[in-house]
């Protein structure tokens, strides 16, 4: 009988979990039918009729029903500490009634072994003295509650520090509305600050309070806070204290945080307020002169002249800013003004001190403005550092409040770091520190989970070969809902999850995914092709590229005949998908048929307009000048040839082969135009990326070393011909081009025919 009874309580216990309340109910009470006083039976019904008793749709009996059996199990068990806090809760918090008892069940609690429920009781009983008018024993508890939080807060400080601030909100609420002692009050709120209030409304209160009681630097302080929390509810309230803050500065009563308020409340509320750039420049020189050492008034008199794009003016302020000491968002905005006024980054000799937010805020700003702004070629890389440390330095600040107990409750923004980690793990990926990234990312999600988040780790971890993993990851990010995660970015991460099983070798369940994927993205492009515009559906064929990369990959086991089939279909349902033209134009250069390549390569090109990549540049211009030359236009095929040069970046590895093969090609060209200074400067360019690369002799390079030649004999520079020849047997004795043109040259046969023109 035990066992049995084991095995259904197990079996409630299970339906309670998965949240089947209403069923675990009715089976709760058909088990009581037989074990009336079994204490776990008891307390699952109790439960269940406690929760549904919430239900918008039910009555009171549910309540009652709970009430009556903690009742009935607190008969059975005295002692029972979960069923005095349930009925502690129910009658201070939703029924207020019964109060002196619910008063004792938590005096009793206190002396739990369970730290939880000695807060929880305590809690509930610190809300029934108020409710009774007994504000110094709520007094009382909340400063237990105060210790027993201080003294726990190693276990998980980002929620003690939370609860803290509550605590001492609560505590000096009390003091001010209910005891009517300002004093106390604005004690209490200022011993809590360190742990930070979640309401812009506490803060103007705290700041009001201060100036009241004259703590001017204080109330400065508060104040700041109080700014850089600004919603649209306090807009009112915050222009008050911004008037107040003016009247203290109008009585002589000057100090740095007063004043940095001012300068935050007139960045933030200038419309309001009525001023503009002259107005802020004004401001700011006239407290450089009070403060001529301090960084602030520099610093937004650089912020406004940068927001001016008066570039020029702005680079003094900020340098000044930066040599006092300076902020994150004054050092994005230096980096960005030198380039712009020097043509060259700065060296960052300090980066400055400044609190996580405010660091992660810079990277953002610098990403979305500067960085976008001022990115060439050559800056690419030294931008992406920089971006990068701007968020390694919010990263390891937030770091050391959530993990190494330091900082104060300023960095308690949970959701703020999780951004970070993001943002920072993008940037690490792009640096080609995947490791790093992942940890990064994995991080990030757990302190707050967001599909942005797993998409940035899919993306990691697919460049660490890990597919397994991203398989995982891309199909929990794309249950999340069409509310959070857009059409275009769900394909974006089905495109990865392609992606990981094609890798993997899972060619079947690649191709049915990717069946899938494409009846999901027409079925949705035909239900809604009337309300997306051009931008958007271009978005969504450019997320789809990964998933015809990977179709083209599963064809290139058919024959390329098969495949061009399949891309011309495919173009049938979307007109305008680039990824088939551009699949199209190779097939069909590997099929020879240089006159369709060409008209693909330039559909492509019109339909990607300014999206294109700089990969996909190189190749269109490659294959279409290729085919141009095959088909013996050497014009065009010049013209994109050099375009294909014009894209290359030299220094890269596999950008130098692209830049040899295009060079020697060039030297074709020039020379069945004719055109032999060209083909000598195109040839030598050739020869010159196998020097500085150290590469071997090879077919390529004797051909372009052998156009080089030819170009110099019929332009009548025979020696420097004859010597190149010379130079070639000397690498390849036995070459037979090499032999004949030796030969003809030095009896003036071969080619002598030919004049320069």
């Amino acid at each position: 009988m035990q066992q049995q009874n084991k095995t259904d309580l197990e079996h409630l216990q299970s339906i309670y979990n998965e949240g089947n309340l209403l069923e675990c109910l009715k089976a709760s009470d058909f088990f009581l039918l037989v074990n009336p006083q079994n204490h776990d039976g008891l307390l699952l019904k109790a439960k269940c009729a406690f929760e549904l008793s919430f239900d918008k749709g039910s009555d009171n009996n549910f309540l009652d029903m709970a009430i009556n059996s903690f009742e009935q199990l607190l008969g059975l068990i005295p002692a029972h500490e979960e069923s005095m806090l349930y009925l502690a809760y129910i009658s201070i918090m939703i029924t207020g009634t019964n109060l002196s008892k619910a008063i004792s069940y938590c005096t009793k609690l206190t002396a739990s072994e369970h730290l939880d429920i000695r807060i929880k009781a305590i809690t509930y009983r610190q809300e029934a003295y108020f409710q009774t008018g007994e504000i110094d024993n709520a007094l009382n508890d909340l400063e237990l509650l105060i210790k027993l939080n201080q003294a726990h807060a190693i276990e998980n400080r980002s929620l003690t520090d939370l609860k803290l601030g509550e605590l001492y909100a609560r505590k000096a609420d009390l003091y001010l509305y209910h005891k009517n002692d300002r004093a106390k009050a604005m004690a209490v709120f200022k011993e809590g600050l360190v742990y930070r209030y979640k309401d812009v409304h506490t803060y103007i209160l705290i700041a009001n309070l201060a100036i009241d009681h004259q703590e001017y630097e204080f109330g400065g302080e508060v104040a700041q806070i109080a700014f850089f929390s600004s919603n649209a509810d306090a807009d009112e309230e915050l222009l008050a204290l911004y008037d107040q803050l003016t009247e203290l500065t109008q009585r002589g009563i000057i100090n740095k945080p007063v004043i940095y308020a001012m300068f935050i409340g007139r960045k933030i509320y200038q419309t309001q307020l009525g001023y503009d750039t002259v107005d802020m420049l004004n401001f700011a020189q006239d407290y450089i002169k009070v403060f001529p050492d301090w960084f602030i008034p520099y610093h937004y008199a650089g912020a406004a002249l940068y927001e001016a794009k008066s570039y020029g003016e702005a680079l003094f302020y900020l340098q000044e800013s930066l040599a006092h000491g300076g902020l994150a968002l004054g050092l994005q905005r230096f980096i960005e003004v030198t380039y712009r006024v020097k043509g060259q980054l700065p060296l960052i000799e300090k980066w400055p001190v400044d609190s996580p937010v405010m660091y992660y805020n810079a990277g953002v700003s610098f990403f979305e403005e500067s960085e976008s702004n001022i990115r060439q070629a050559d800056t690419a890389g030294e931008l992406l550092k920089i971006r990068a440390n701007f968020y390694k330095i919010s990263y390891h600040s937030f770091y050391d409040y959530f993990y190494n107990g330091k900082g104060n409750g300023a960095d308690n923004e949970p959701h703020i770091f999780a951004m970070c980690c993001n943002n920072y793990g993008i940037a690490l990926s792009e640096l080609g520190e995947y490791e790093t990234a992942v940890k990064v990312h994995q991080l990030g999600y757990s302190l707050s989970p967001f599909w942005e988040q797993l998409s940035s780790l899919a993306t990691a971890l697919l460049a660490l070969k890990r597919y397994e993993e991203v398989i995982e990851v891309t199909e929990k990010a794309s249950i999340y809902s069409d509310e959070y995660l857009r059409f275009e970015d769900y394909i974006d991460l089905k495109g990865k999850q392609l992606e990981a099983s094609y890798a993997l070798g899972r060619k079947e369940q690649a191709s049915n995914l990717l069946n899938l994927i494409e009846e999901e993205y027409n079925t949705f492009i035909a239900a809604h092709q009337s309300e997306l515009s051009g931008q958007y559906l271009f978005l969504l064929s450019q997320r789809y590229i990964v998933i015809q990369n990977i179709r083209q990959e599963l064809l290139s086991e058919d024959s390329l005949e098969n495949a061009v089939q399949v891309w011309q279909d495919q173009l049938d349902k979307n007109p305008d998908d680039n990824s088939s033209w551009y699949m199209l134009m190779q097939n069909y250069f590997q099929l020879k048929d240089y006159r369709q390549c060409i008209a693909c390569a330039d559909n492509y090109q019109s339909v990607k307009g300014a999206a294109i990549t700089m990969e996909s540049v190189q190749k269109v211009h490659y294959v279409r000048g290729m085919s141009y030359l095959y088909l013996g236009n050497y014009v065009s095929a010049k013209e994109n040839l050099i375009n294909l040069l014009d894209n290359c970046q030299p220094g890269i590895e596999t950008q130098e082969s692209t830049i040899c093969d295009a060079n020697i090609n060039l030297a074709q060209c020039s020379y069945a135009l004719e055109q032999w200074d060209e083909c000598m400067d195109f040839a030598l360019a050739a020869v010159a990326c196998y020097d500085r690369n150290g590469w071997k002799w090879d077919d390529l390079r004797l051909r372009a070393t052998l156009l080089y030649a030819d170009a110099c004999k019929v332009a009548g520079e025979t020696d420097a011909a004859i010597g190149t020849v010379i130079n070639i047997l000397k690498v390849v004795p036995d070459n037979e081009e090499a032999l004949k043109r030796k030969k003809e040259w030095k009896s003036g046969g071969l080619f002598s025919f030919l004049k320069r023109r």
